[in-house]
């Protein structure tokens, strides 16, 4: 079993992955909660995605400066250091629940502190991964793996929180998400890995800003990929917003039936997820994977703005799920595996930047469609959107930056080497051949 999972053969790989499995659950359960909880304070679409960019305003902002402290810090330290901090944060958010007087400005003065934090944990989580594993072949199947671990909390989470939002109230699925941080907290004192920082970072910040973002504008395979990741971030990867609103206002569901349907979305990432993750070492990040992941995201979607059943929605949302997920694991993985060990943490920054910095944009953007044309209507012209571009991606993009390439994972450059994305076919496992999907 370990051959076809490679990353299980580390143990401190093996205590992420149970630490975080448990903690993701809890955040998952929170945020069906807090998404419900707004709705039935405000009963606006546009607060809600209100919400969610101030959450994400932080990364946004910070990003760019983020990488270098990534690079410089020991990354285990970094992540004790969050995770304790998201803890602090569920716990008062819980306090003021129970209080019974919590108003939207409670939840988007938290939600901000959040996003500060998450500003942080996030880009530093997806850098840890190649320290918790023995060798690079194994990397794809780490990422894969925690693409799993959130799918299954994606579909575990969401269902216990409408449960628990029927049988005992909102302020429970905050008070879940505070306990379920010791378990990632606990795993994190236990590893051996990330408790040394990694050479390369120089003495001046500025400098080490500076350079991480020459290394992304002079590498043509990380900047498309970048741009792929942001666009489709911004217009389509709006779920927290489209799905509660799709669910109460078109659908007419509670929020077991909303609880489900999110269910479902992550029912069909994990499909992806487990699908790739059991090829173990045999897994490569290939450009033909990101489009047609794109390409099937962009068509789900559409699909599920046109029709008004349960039934359909949710195994629309599956597909919407695997699309998603797909094109997210191949990015990541990919842009992992081009980076540099001393550059992987500013180049996972500028992909936390394109992914989740969009939010606050993509969630305004899906808060005012939704509430000015309807619900169905926001997943219709988002659709639209993503196809348009995959299209052109597909056209006038793909045949420059990727002729040639069969595999995005090819040999990292050392220090103070930048690949250029024409010079990436002759390394590695990079591969000669024509472009292909």
């Amino acid at each position: 079993m370990l051959k076809r999972l490679p990353a299980f053969e580390s143990s401190d790989y093996r205590l992420w992955f149970v630490g975080q499995s448990i903690s993701l659950i809890g955040t998952w359960m929170q945020n069906v909660g807090q998404s419900w909880l707004v709705l039935q304070l405000t009963n606006s679409p546009l607060k809600l995605g209100l919400l969610t960019s101030v959450q994400f305003i932080p990364t946004l902002l910070l990003s760019v400066f983020i990488g270098p402290v990534i690079d410089r810090f020991p990354k285990r330290s970094v992540l004790l250091f969050t995770q304790i901090m998201f803890a602090l944060n569920a716990a008062a958010l819980t306090i003021l629940a129970f209080s019974g007087h919590i108003l939207y400005w409670h939840v988007l003065l938290i939600a901000s502190v959040t996003g500060f934090i998450q500003a942080i944990d996030m880009p530093t989580r997806q850098a840890f991964v190649t320290e918790l594993v023995h060798d690079r072949s194994a990397v794809a199947n780490a990422v894969a793996l925690n693409s799993a671990m959130f799918n299954i909390a994606r579909i575990v989470g969401p269902g216990i929180g409408g449960l628990l939002i029927a049988a005992v109230g909102i302020p429970w699925t905050f008070a879940a998400n505070g306990i379920s941080f010791v378990s990632v907290i606990v795993s994190l004192l236990y590893m051996k890995a990330g408790r040394k920082a990694l050479d390369g970072a120089s003495r001046s910040y500025l400098k080490d800003v500076r350079e991480g973002i020459g290394y992304v504008r002079r590498n043509r395979i990380v900047l498309t990929l970048l741009i792929i990741v942001g666009v489709l971030s911004l217009f389509l990867l709006n779920f927290n917003i489209l799905i509660p609103t799709f669910a109460q206002l078109a659908l007419g569901l509670s929020a077991e039936g909303y609880g489900g349907l999110v269910s479902a979305m992550g029912a069909g990432a994990l499909g992806a997820a487990l699908l790739m993750s059991l090829r173990g070492r045999r897994l490569e990040p290939k450009p033909a994977y990101v489009l047609a992941a794109g390409f099937l995201l962009s068509v789900a979607m559409i699909l599920v703005g046109l029709q008004r059943s349960i039934w359909v929605t949710g195994l629309l949302l599956m597909c919407c799920g695997f699309g998603m997920a797909s094109l997210t694991m191949m990015c990541n993985t990919g842009l992992q595996m081009q980076a540099p060990d001393h550059m992987r943490g500013r180049v996972m920054a500028a992909y936390n930047l394109v992914f989740t910095g969009s939010t606050p944009f993509g969630a305004l953007y899906a808060g005012e469609i939704c509430e000015a044309l309807g619900p169905g209507t926001g997943f219709l012209v988002s659709g639209i959107i993503g196809l348009v571009f995959m299209f052109l991606i597909l056209g006038f993009v793909a045949p420059r930056v990727f002729a040639g390439v069969t595999t995005l994972a090819v040999r990292a450059a050392g220090p103070g080497q930048v690949r250029s994305a024409s010079e990436a076919p002759d390394e590695g496992s990079a591969g000669g051949g024509s472009f292909n999907i």
